[in-house]
């Protein structure tokens, strides 16, 4: 049995000596458990046997880090950092949805840090560089804004990958509609089956609200949570039509296609307390809710 090497021995540059294969963030044994679409199971492969760096846009995509002040003008990563990009790149590149390119930026972030040991600020800095490269962007629904990640901000709970992100490891645009139009497919197969439609929009769009909702309950649900305490200290039908009143500001500005209806307005809001253990008893629901 060959003894692996630590990752911060990786070397990752020569195009036909990368190590990538020995260091896998998805255990072989693992994979199994998961139906890879051939889109990305043709990305994973790729990086498996080649390794990220065989690419001659490298050099162009690591220049637009230079014009933004993140990378000094020697255009060079150090060895560890490389070898940390590979492994985001392979991670995303089994995880991403193989119709959206979707992914989810916390879930990479806890993955990544238990697989390669690298601390949420490293992930913070590797994510912003593939954005700025233009292989990943921020699609429309998301909870925060690009300039979050181009001036130091909080990351983004959803983030894509872009066609240049496929082209890197040999899929074109063609190819890369292809594949996308056999796994559309294959899922529309799948939602006939519970009598509904497949729409990659829709898909999409359902997608960054859950995370934001997944982020809301994150912050807000800690038992030491500023929020949630200043929350128990209301009245249960004050408590709803506060939240019920965010609720809708957000859902405004965002222009979200959410009907904006009482019931369901006040639903959602209750949905979200109960995520905090400040529900509101139907029977406490006798007042209207203004």
């Amino acid at each position: 049995m060959k003894n692996r090497l630590p990752l911060t021995t990786l070397n990752t540059w020569h195009p036909l000596e990368s190590l990538s294969s020995e260091f896998e963030v998805i255990p072989f044994r693992d994979r199994k458990k998961k139906h890879i679409p051939t889109l990305n199971r043709k990305l994973f492969n790729t990086l498996e046997k080649y390794g990220a760096w065989v690419n001659s846009q490298w050099p162009f995509l690591v220049h637009k880090l230079v014009e933004v002040g993140m990378r000094k003008r020697n255009l060079s990563f150090k060895e560890v950092h490389k070898c940390n990009i590979e492994n985001t790149l392979r991670w995303i590149s089994y995880h991403s949805d193989a119709v959206t390119g979707c992914i989810n930026v916390t879930h990479l972030c806890i993955e990544i840090g238990k697989e390669i040991g690298v601390s949420s600020s490293t992930i913070s800095v590797i994510m912003k560089e593939l954005v700025i490269m233009g292989l990943l962007y921020e699609p429309e629904h998301s909870g925060q804004s690009i300039q979050d990640i181009l001036h130091d901000g909080r990351l983004p709970r959803t983030l894509c990958t872009t066609p240049l992100f496929y082209e890197m490891f040999g899929i074109n645009q063609n190819e890369l509609d292809r594949l996308r139009s056999i796994e559309i497919k294959r899922r529309e197969i799948e939602y006939a089956k519970r009598q509904e439609k497949y729409d990659a929009e829709i898909a999409l769009k359902t997608y960054c609200h859950s995370n934001i909702l997944r982020v809301w309950e994150y912050r807000h649900t800690q038992s030491t949570s500023s929020y949630k305490i200043k929350l128990a200290d209301m009245a249960p039908m004050t408590r709803l039509a506060y939240i019920s009143r965010k609720l809708l500001e957000r859902i405004k500005a965002k222009e979200w296609s959410i009907s904006t209806e009482k019931d369901n307005i006040t639903k959602m809001a209750n949905n979200l307390l109960r995520r905090m253990g400040l529900s509101v008893k139907k029977s406490e629901f006798a007042p209207p809710i203004p």
